[in-house]
């Protein structure tokens, strides 16, 4: 039980460094770019970025900098399909726990 909470953090340190939740996505090299567009953490921090950037008075200039969206070869991911994306790779996840927890050994 113990080890649980270390082996937590080495996973979601870094799925929260590339989210986009601490800092701004624009500017990465392309590499990086491709983790953070991997990166399930990434399609819940966008969303959250668009309804709180919605409410900001600032030029389109800045509101670009500091919101760039989720883009995928080019195309600007619409918020509500990263939404979806959220929900349903929670429901697959959730689906495998319980498959998980049925299964008598």
């Amino acid at each position: 039980m113990q080890s649980f909470f270390g082996i937590m953090q080495m996973a979601m340190m870094p799925m929260l460094f590339l989210s986009g939740a601490l800092f701004p996505l624009s500017g990465l090299p392309s590499w990086l770019g491709v983790l953070t567009r991997i990166n399930p953490l990434t399609y819940a921090v966008d969303p959250l970025r668009h309804v709180v950037f919605a409410h900001i008075t600032a030029s389109p200039a800045l509101l670009h900098r500091f919101n760039p969206g989720v883009t995928w070869f080019g195309w600007q991911v619409p918020p509500a399909l990263e939404v979806l994306i959220v929900l349903a790779l929670g429901a697959v996840l959730l689906g495998a726990a319980v498959l998980q927890f049925k299964r008598t050994d």
